[in-house]
Formats: C-alpha cells, structure tokens, sequence
C-alpha cells in the first residue's frame, strides 16, 4: 500500500532533507569532528607512550654474571716467567660476558621490534572507534555539539577499548 505523501504531517521535502542531512552526517561530519577532537586531545602519542610502557615492562632482568678468577691472570702477576703458560689458560669471563651481550642485544632488538608498530597499533583504535561509534557520533555531529552521546564523552575510555579489541592486536 503506498503511502500518500500529502496526508504526512510534514512536508516531504522536510524528510528527504532531514534524511540526507543524518546521511551526511554517519558518513563525513561524524568521523571528521571525532578525528579532529581525538587529534586535539593528543590521545595518539599517549597511547604511543602507554604501549612503549607497556613493552618495556615485558623486558627480561638482567643477570648479574659472577666474577670467576682469572688463573692465567693472577698465575702471570705472581710468576713472570710463566708468561707462555698464562697465554694458554683462557680468561673464564670472557666467554660470559660475551654471551651476556649478546643476549642484551637480543633483547633489545626484540623490544625494538615490538615497539616499531605502536603508532599503527593507535591508528587502528582510532579507526575502529570511528567505526563502532558512528552512529553516536553522526548524532553528536548533527546536534552541533549540544548532544554528547557517553562513548563521545567518554572517548579516551572507547578508545582504549578498541585499542584492545581483537581487530588491533599485534603478534610480538
């Protein structure tokens, strides 16, 4: 049954116009004042900072490696002559410190590598947020500010959310 648009309480224009204003509203003003308002509030190099933090607590502590005499060493210092038998007999540190350097090294490329994808990591939060939020944000819009949805209000709270959805989690 079609329905008569002179029977309507409004004009018809009125609802197309409304209609195309809410449309402009979900799919450009919505997401452009969010991004605007998220780059205002710096929220990207906080979650840098916080995922930087958040790496570095994962590092592995440091071992304290236990100094074992050097027997040629101290063989050389009390007996001179013996200077062809002291070359022979390996420092037993040095092998263990080179291991231990290697391993920070290791360790500190593996932070590094975890640390190199932070900002994209905040760039999908952003975007998943526009996403799930974009209705309350196409409303947040359209009002001109005067209706705050709470995931709007609330935007570093639905930020971080996102950033710990599944869509935005690296390996690593």
């Amino acid at each position: 049954m079609p329905i008569d648009a002179s029977t309507l309480p409004i004009s018809p224009f009125l609802l197309i116009a409304a209609a195309g204003y809410a449309a402009i509203s979900i799919v450009f003003t919505g997401p452009e004042i969010a991004r605007r308002e998220i780059a205002m509030s710096n929220w990207q190099s906080l979650c840098a900072e916080g995922l930087q933090a958040n790496i570095e607590a994962t590092r592995r502590p440091e071992r304290v490696l236990p100094q074992v005499p050097n027997i040629g060493g101290m063989l050389c210092s009390a007996f001179p002559e013996l200077s062809d038998i002291c070359r022979m007999i390996p420092d037993p540190n040095t092998v263990a410190r080179e291991a231990e350097r290697r391993l920070r090294e290791a360790e500190d490329a593996r932070i590094r590598r975890a640390a190199s994808g932070t900002s994209d990591t905040c760039t999908c939060a952003e975007q998943v947020y526009m996403e799930d939020q974009r209705l309350s944000l196409a409303l947040y819009a359209a009002s001109g500010r005067l209706i705050t949805p709470p995931s709007v209000e609330n935007r570093t709270v639905a930020l971080t959310r996102a950033l710990h959805s599944p869509a935005c989690q690296r390996e690593g």
